[in-house]
């Protein structure tokens, strides 16, 4: 250990009541994780305020990261790039099934360590008691929400009511802020949403609709009180770091004691500071957990909801098989009346899966004209911030697309009949382009996240392991279309593979290879905001960021800069194309 190590070590050893003298191997640094409930880039703010207080305290560096998304955070957090986490109560228990959790401390907002969930409607609506609500529609936050879905979810079926068959529809508005427009605006019946102590009347539906012209909410249906967030670490951690766990748990709750810190924690999450958790009182949401997600498991009875549908969908691929298999082909004009006549079937049952009435379908129309005046004037502010972003994303979406296009141009050509004389070769080949296709970007960069931690580099990953599969497809049905005569020339004269492949393939090839390399550069560029959900501050980051806190001033801001970057990527693109034709 180096002297300063030492020192460190020594300081936590001193600064601490008496539980030990063993000396720690202290982490290079402290990562404090975070999830925002509306604004990232407010939230990163202040929480690189807390975590340099933190290390001033400590005498260990610490450095904040905020995730998009909860999954990212605890999948940090069980691969160790995450040491301390900021959770609310759903995604603490679903870090406590998936690996060890001690948690340390409990948020206080307004003098209490606890919170509610309400249901709310309009004021103006006939639903008087949660009965009324059977038959209705309901928007839920998303099935990580403690307030928004575990609770009032469970509360429901304490009451008798199956939610999957009590309410007609379902949806996951995403955040509070939308679940409560969406009741305002007649879409849903009801929304479940966060809410103060029921004597204040005040919650999600207040706060977000103050500066809203329309009807006023109402709740219908209140928790019992809901533990607040919780600071956690992982089991394993605590038991390596004893000292400096109990270092930085009562360092946080000194900064909650200190006029300069409680500003930081009101600034971070409208926090008044911390006080020990004590790990019976959040058997409430395990009990909720656990009932929601077995009456999911219940739900799926291995028989499908809709067989209707299933035998439609299993008739239409029928038909397609059929007139693929050349069942018509002596009859070419019946051919293609079936081919007319399944493809309009097709299309109106997938219409049928809209359920958008007529009325609605207009009247969504002012509600997006709405949105659109939101976003005018655009906030000039943040311009500097958002081009800023925009070249960070341009760096990490060029160094994806050059890692994977080696990997996917050996796979275009393993994968091209007129280049790989194995059957079997090219075949394992194109099965590895599909695979790759057919799994999501988001995925990809979840999958990385678990292991490398939030950051730059799962969404680097996640953009040059799609382009090998993407641009593997394109390149190999590329090469399988291109003039024969040049290649059957040169092996008529006793060229090699390879003198085939470099001087009859390559030069016809080279035009496309270049086309496409650039569409896949500002396919990757547009697919931005996988680098956002995993970390990666790019302009995916800002565009969540604002559209999660209703900037929409701000909004315009990254749609111009996003416009203008694709804009000018094709005009790069159009000129190189012509240069190397």
């Amino acid at each position: 250990m180096t002297p300063r190590r030492l020192l460190l070590a020594a300081l936590l050893a001193t600064a601490l009541p008496r539980v030990g003298r063993a000396q720690e191997t202290l982490p290079p640094e402290i990562v404090l994780g975070f999830n925002p409930a509306e604004n990232a880039q407010t939230l990163q703010r202040s929480a690189d305020e807390l975590a340099r207080d933190l290390s001033e305290r400590i005498h260990v560096p610490v450095r904040a990261t905020v995730t998009l998304d909860y999954t990212t955070l605890v999948e940090s957090m069980r691969s160790g790039h995450v040491h301390f986490a900021w959770l609310t109560p759903s995604p603490l228990v679903l870090a406590e099934r998936l690996f060890g959790v001690r948690v340390l401390l409990t948020q206080v907002r307004r003098g209490q360590p606890t919170y509610f969930s309400a249901l709310v409607v309009r004021e103006d609506s006939r639903f008087r008691t949660v009965d009324d609500l059977q038959g209705g529609s309901i928007a839920w936050i998303d099935p990580t929400s403690t307030s928004g879905y575990v609770i009032p979810r469970y509360l429901l079926l304490r009451r008798g009511f199956n939610p999957s068959t009590f309410f007609t529809r379902q949806v996951f508005a995403g955040q509070h802020d939308a679940a409560v427009i969406a009741v305002q605006r007649g879409q849903v019946d009801a929304a479940a949403v966060w809410a103060d102590p029921p004597g204040e009347g005040t919650g999600a539906w207040t706060r977000y609709l103050a500066h809203r012209a329309g009807p006023r909410l109402r709740p219908l249906m209140y928790s019992p009180p809901v533990p607040s967030d919780a600071i956690a670490t992982t089991e394993t951690f605590a038991r390596e770091h004893p000292l400096l766990v109990r270092s930085v748990t009562s360092s946080l709750v000194a900064i909650g004691q200190s006029e300069e810190g409680r500003a930081i924690l009101r600034r971070l999450n409208s926090t008044d500071g911390f006080v020990p958790s004590d790990i019976r009182q959040y058997d409430l949401v395990r009990q909720a957990f656990r009932a929601t997600r077995d009456e999911q498991t219940r739900a799926r009875t291995g028989r499908f909801d809709d067989p209707r549908s299933m035998q439609i969908f299993a008739a239409l691929l029928l038909g397609a098989a059929l007139l693929g298999a050349g069942v018509l082909s002596r009859r070419p004009r019946a051919q293609r009346w079936a081919a007319f006549g399944l493809f309009a079937v097709a299309l109106g049952w997938a219409a049928l899966a809209a359920r958008i009435p007529m009325a609605d379908f207009l009247k969504g129309w002012g509600d997006i004209g709405q949105f659109i005046r939101g976003m005018f004037p655009p906030d000039r502010r943040v311009i500097a911030e958002v081009m800023e972003a925009t070249v960070l994303t341009v760096r990490l979406a060029l160094v994806g697309t050059v890692v994977g296009i080696p990997l996917a141009l050996l796979l275009g050509l393993l994968s091209a009949e007129n280049v790989t004389p194995s059957g079997l070769v090219r075949r394992a080949a194109r099965f590895a382009c599909n695979l790759n296709r057919s799994i999501d970007l988001l995925i990809i960069g979840l999958i990385l996240v678990s292991a490398y931690g939030p950051g730059a580099f799962p969404g680097v990953g996640a953009l040059a392991i799609h382009t090998v599969g993407s641009l593997g497809k394109q390149f190999y049905e590329t090469l399988e279309t291109m003039d024969p005569g040049p290649v059957e020339a040169m092996r008529s004269l006793g060229a090699t593979r390879l003198q085939v492949l470099r001087w009859g393939i390559w030069p016809q090839f080279t035009p496309h290879f270049v086309s496409q390399a650039l569409f896949r550069f500002e396919l990757n560029v547009r697919g931005a905001v996988v680098l956002g959900l995993v970390g990666a501050q790019g302009i995916g980051f800002l565009l969540q960021t604002y559209m999660r806190g209703a900037e929409y001033g701000k909004v315009t801001v990254v749609i111009a800069a996003v416009v203008t970057l694709v804009m000018a990527l094709d005009a790069v693109s159009s000129r190189l194309r012509r240069t190397t034709a």
